[in-house]
């Protein structure tokens, strides 16, 4: 445009054109933009008083929602999902391109009108032996049923802490030494809690006692998934081409499973996104539906935001559980026997794998021995069903080891040479 004016006033040179030049640069040209507001907040409510210079722009809410178009002298209002501090962010331009931006934090907390969540609640409390005779070490089955909390927090007295999901909890937990304890849940959701305890005793073992000790190991992967409602800035034609393409990569370590277009401008057609082969990467594709002229004036001179859906996946692996079921042998036909039962599975897990390891242990004059360790190593698992023979001199002790429903038995047969 400058060099249009000075052409035709025939000044593009000398000291008439660096003149006309600042001329020209204060009168065509407009101003930068400042990208300037305030943020008030009421609640989850956040109103930002627009003080700012430009032509186009958008708001970013700083919580993943789309994009905002910015309109010259008019305050923008968004409501947040949750309580928290974000960054609330505004990008302007003048028709030139040039662009400025500013970000403001803003601490957001419940809705005034909200009630407070209900508190929560535990249910069905209870932690019982598996073994009529708790003696170390002995494993406890620790059921609850818990509403209306974010997380619960375990204490089991003897220096443990846990943190789980409420719900239905169904749990085994094994305590190595001899004691008086007190289990402990604390249920929270930020406002309130409930608690529940209850005494557990474990005694010493006694001389003879003979155990089986099974270690349970769970490993599994799980699928992250999120939705999300992306503003995709499409930069709006500079000449007559009427078709345009606009490439949006997954995030990092994700991969796309699907993307769809919901929300255009009317100044676009033929709108479709198509997902890589490698899933890393969507094209969204479409049309122009007037000369460029047009679309330029009814977007303000700013680039076109296109509202696409995406939904992205990642396998994440978990880390490995590892449950110690301990119980006592009984008198069972000719030999012993000792019933243990497993621990829930993980749920909603992906490429779950569950391993076995066992011990069998006396006590003989006060302290522990270990009677036979599979596999032999103390690494490693064992495949169910499972056997093997110990050896000595005029004796034979015939083991094995059978899962049965959700209960893995251990059996131990002596025979005399």
């Amino acid at each position: 445009m400058k060099a249009g004016i000075l052409g035709m006033l025939g000044l593009c040179g000398g000291v008439g054109g660096t003149y006309f030049t600042a001329v020209v640069d204060s009168v065509v040209k407009p101003a930068k933009p400042v990208a300037n507001f305030a943020v008030a907040a009421d609640g989850l409510n956040v109103t930002c008083d627009n003080r700012s210079s430009g032509q186009s722009g958008w708001w970013d809410f700083g919580d993943g929602s789309p994009l905002e178009p910015f309109a010259p002298d008019q305050p923008m209002k968004h409501t947040y999902a949750k309580p928290g501090t974000y960054s609330v962010k505004l990008i302007v331009r003048n028709y030139f391109g040039d662009e400025n931006e500013r970000t403001v934090p803003v601490e957001v907390g419940t809705a005034s009108s909200a009630k407070d969540p209900p508190a929560p609640q535990i249910a069905a409390f209870a932690v019982q032996p598996l073994n009529p005779a708790a003696v170390a070490p002995a494993t406890f089955r620790v059921t609850a049923d818990v509403v209306n909390a974010g997380s619960c927090v375990w204490d089991y007295g003897d220096g443990r802490l846990e943190v789980t999901e409420a719900g239905k909890i169904d749990r085994l937990v094994t305590f190595d030494k001899p004691g008086n304890f007190a289990v402990s849940l604390v249920a929270h959701n930020g406002k309130a809690g409930a608690k529940q305890s209850a005494p557990v005793k474990v005694d010493a073992p006694r001389d003879g006692t003979t155990m089986a000790v099974l270690r349970v190991t769970d490993t599994a992967s799980a699928v992250d998934r999120i939705s999300t409602t992306e503003a995709v800035a499409v930069p709006l034609p500079a000449d007559k081409t009427s078709a345009f393409t606009k490439t949006v990569q997954a995030r990092a370590g994700f991969t796309l499973a699907s993307a769809e277009p919901v929300g255009a401008p009317a100044s676009v057609k033929n709108l479709k996104a198509t997902v890589s082969a490698d899933k890393r990467s969507v094209a969204l594709t479409g049309e122009w539906a007037g000369d460029a002229k047009a679309t330029n004036k009814a977007a303000g001179g700013s680039d076109a935001l296109v509202r696409l859906k995406l939904v992205q996946e990642r396998t994440v692996a978990q880390q490995p559980v590892v449950t110690m079921v301990t119980g006592t042998f009984t008198n069972f036909g000719q030999g012993l026997r000792a019933d243990l039962p497993l621990p829930p599975a993980p749920v909603g897990a992906a490429n779950a794998k569950r391993e076995f390891a066992l011990d069998v242990r006396a006590t003989r004059d006060g302290k522990s021995q270990t009677l036979m360790q599979a596999p032999a190593t103390g690494k490693g698992a064992i495949t169910l069903p499972w056997a093997t023979a110990q050896k000595g001199p005029g004796w034979v002790v015939n083991y094995s080891a059978t899962q049965q429903g959700e209960t893995v038995v251990v059996t131990a047969v002596q025979m005399n040479k």
